[in-house]
């Protein structure tokens, strides 16, 4: 068994930058490569996102890693597939084209969740091969949740001193009892605090707001099957985050509650219940979990990762450094006496974050 970082099998992504969500678990080395496909449709007004990306093998081929000195490499990531066509269909008629914006990462706008109604599919044509999902309908019911967060310690490998915030919910079901399915993803976007040296102009430097996924390995689920509360209450904890200088100014927590159907509980449920093994006798192996996408042609195929039809409904909540209870250092203050050479890359230039822009969300001053 080798250790890969398979991103691509439980990402979560959003139309407004390419962040992606990771969860690390073992995976055999297959003779050939294996698609998978990671992607959410919501009925949000938002640009959806399907990622296709192959798993290593031992036929695998090496990389060019230094054209100049002719370096092969050779690595157990999976590899991002391009020049893939990818469609969603809509069985009562309806066709929309995803267009490949990066490598692998193929984005649908307009589509607005205009066909509730409709059972849909994706479809992905790459090479000779012809991929499906099974067809899936948009849920109708949601909850809605109110969120807060919280400061505490926590210990943490060697440090039994941490400091974290959490973020809860207080979850208000949906009308109806049993026959709905409930799921929560996360992320977040702080203001990064750039380094303001002094200048004739006396001109700050741009903004800068980072993106990320707090606690990736976290899948919060609730199965409406097994409570008789009809607009009841329940609490999750959404999210779990160690604080650090992206505390210093506001932090967003961006939570999505997403309804889902029961066979993407079950995947999830087992996703989670693999991330969360904790090794025991007792505990299930690590093994490939079968999502809903299969080859048109040849059902033996394995395929990987899960395409989700979902009702979607977004809430925020922020935090500002005067809310945290802790000491937190100004790594990129200025100093008169420190060079500029002393300061960290990331006090000078935002783009050496992996996913960040110079703007503001649209949301940003909205809360």
């Amino acid at each position: 068994m080798r250790k890969l970082s398979v991103f691509s099998l439980l990402i979560v992504f959003f139309g407004f930058n390419s962040c992606v969500e990771q969860i690390e678990f073992e995976l055999e080395k297959a003779e050939r490569e294996r698609l998978i496909v990671s992607g959410t449709l919501t009925d949000l007004n938002e640009t959806q996102v399907v990622f296709l990306s192959e798993t290593t093998s031992k036929a695998r081929q090496p990389l060019l890693a230094d054209e100049e000195r002719r370096i092969f490499t050779l690595n157990d990531l999976p590899r991002p597939l391009a020049g893939a066509q990818v469609t969603l269909v809509a069985v009562g008629g309806g066709i929309w084209f995803y267009r490949e914006t990066k490598p692998g990462r193929y984005e649908l706008n307009g589509f607005n969740g205009r066909v509730v109604n409709s059972d849909l599919y994706l479809q992905i044509s790459a090479g000779n091969r012809v991929y499906r999902s099974k067809a899936q309908r948009i849920p109708e019911a949601i909850g809605s949740d109110d969120l807060s967060f919280s400061f505490e310690r926590t210990r943490l490998k060697d440090n039994p001193d941490a400091a974290q915030v959490i973020i809860k919910t207080e979850v208000t079901l949906p009308e109806q009892i049993g026959d709905y399915y409930l799921r929560w993803t996360v992320d977040e976007a702080y203001f990064w605090d750039l380094t303001f040296f002094p200048n004739a102009f006396n001109m700050p430097p741009p903004p800068c707001i980072v993106f990320d996924f707090p606690d990736p390995e976290r899948i919060p689920l609730i199965n409406g099957d097994l409570l008789n509360r009809p607009g009841g209450k329940s609490t999750q904890i959404v999210t779990k985050r160690l604080v650090d200088q992206s505390f210093l100014s506001r932090h967003y927590f961006n939570v999505r509650q997403l309804s889902i159907s029961k066979d993407a509980f079950e995947y999830w449920r087992r996703v989670r219940e693999l991330v969360n093994n904790t090794g025991s006798v007792f505990d299930s192996p690590p093994a490939q979990i079968r999502g809903n996408i299969f080859n048109v042609d040849d059902s033996e195929e394995v395929v990987l990762g899960y395409f989700e039809v979902a009702k979607a409904r977004v809430s925020r909540i922020y935090t500002t450094f005067a809310d945290v209870p802790f000491f937190v250092e100004k790594t990129c203050e200025y100093d008169p006496n420190r060079r500029r050479d002393q300061y960290p890359p990331t006090c000078l230039s935002c783009n050496l974050f992996p996913n960040s822009q110079q703007e503001y969300p649209e949301w940003w001053f909205d809360e």
